[in-house]
């Protein structure tokens, strides 16, 4: 039994070569399927521009459709941080300023940009709605940018070859435009070794120190969102074109920016009680998939996941097979002393708000991964 344990130990050394990844994380499913698209990814590190990328992504793979749905903003906390980018904008910008964003997702982020700026349009193929100043498509080489201020929010992660991208964004592009992006910010990802924001669609990890190579240090960072994005503000004419040349890589293990991953997960596999993840996003997906490759038994603790999204409730996680309940759902099924696994700090006292005013004499238990020391 030892030497059996020992060999489980061995395989973990190294999670990016070992692990199989979901291809989208943000698919869910009515009923439970045995077969999912899964894939194999390898972390590159270039330590020039201090940026991380999956070398042997395959975009032919990535197919991203109406059932496809990444939306987070059925979340107060969420809808609170986007309500602060849109300051951020406002005091930048004119409302007479005309802006597009490509990578609009289902138009949430769009509508909020309708209301205080009178010329914008937007791109993206996973769009569902009937805004004709929505193209359901990609930008592409036959597209001119005229818009005074161009929106990249989290896009930037999933195109694989970002730099060409920026590129193209710039040759379609006339007068200059102010480019705003905002991505997830690896550094945070490093320093709080929240392993599950490793996923196969984010081809991309970036830092601040890559966006100042990528415009030659003519940009704006800020940190976002309790520090977990990045927001950046350059103008496109500033991109790099040297950014490319005398790059050296070499692959990352994931052990070696997550040394305390272990420690983590066994923190999990300690508690006894039910465990109820909340949060059915890509973070929720990824944490569940280690955790059954890692630990089915702790995995078998967790009965069901929480989500507010009514559009994800009465649906199953993929690989994990675990359904998706609502708060109200929740209510009627949690017992004395079970514990809520909360996927994101940020909606932490969200959470415990709805929780502490709904549920009695049970005494809840709280947990957030991501500040697991």
């Amino acid at each position: 039994m030892r030497e059996r344990g020992r060999q489980r130990e061995r395989s973990l050394k190294n999670l990016f070569k070992k692990f199989n990844y979901p291809v989208l994380t943000n698919l869910r499913f009515k009923k439970i399927k045995n077969k999912y698209l899964t894939a194999k990814i390898k972390i590159f590190h270039i330590k020039k521009n201090d940026f991380y990328y999956n070398s042997i992504f395959n975009e032919k793979i990535i197919k991203y459709n109406k059932s496809y749905n990444n939306d987070q903003n059925s979340s107060k906390a969420f809808r609170d941080h986007l309500n602060i980018v849109l300051k951020i904008i406002l005091k930048y910008f004119k409302k007479d300023n005309s802006i597009i964003e490509i990578g609009c997702g289902k138009g949430f982020f769009f509508k909020l940009l309708e209301k205080n700026f009178q010329k914008i349009r937007g791109f993206d193929s996973t769009y569902e709605g009937n805004n004709r100043n929505i193209k359901k498509r990609y930008i592409n080489e036959k597209d001119i940018i005229k818009e005074n201020l161009i929106i990249l929010r989290h896009t930037l992660e999933h195109i694989p070859d970002h730099y060409n991208f920026l590129k193209l964004i710039k040759k379609i592009s006339i007068n200059n435009p102010y480019i705003l992006i905002e991505v997830p910010d690896f550094n945070w990802i490093k320093i709080n070794e929240t392993f599950f924001d490793i996923t196969y669609e984010h081809v991309n990890y970036f830092t601040k120190t890559t966006f100042k190579k990528l415009f030659n240090n003519k940009v704006k960072i800020r940190n976002v969102f309790n520090e977990q994005y990045l927001l950046i503000i350059a103008k496109i004419n500033d991109l790099n074109l040297e950014y490319k040349k005398g790059i050296k890589e070499e692959e990352i293990n994931f052990n070696k920016i997550f040394p305390n991953f272990k420690k983590k997960i066994n923190e999990i596999k300690s508690i006894e009680s039910n465990i109820y993840i909340w949060g059915a996003g890509s973070k929720g997906l990824m944490f569940l998939c280690i955790l059954k490759y890692y630990s089915p038994v702790t995995l078998n603790k967790v009965k069901f996941v929480i989500d507010v999204d009514k559009k994800k409730v009465n649906s199953y996680l993929q690989i994990v097979n675990k359904l998706i309940i609502s708060p109200q759902q929740m209510l009627k099924k949690i017992n004395l002393n079970d514990t809520i696994l909360v996927m994101n700090s940020n909606y932490l006292e969200e959470i415990k708000e709805y929780c502490d005013k709904r549920i009695f004499n049970k005494n809840i238990k709280y947990l957030t991964i991501d500040k697991i020391a």
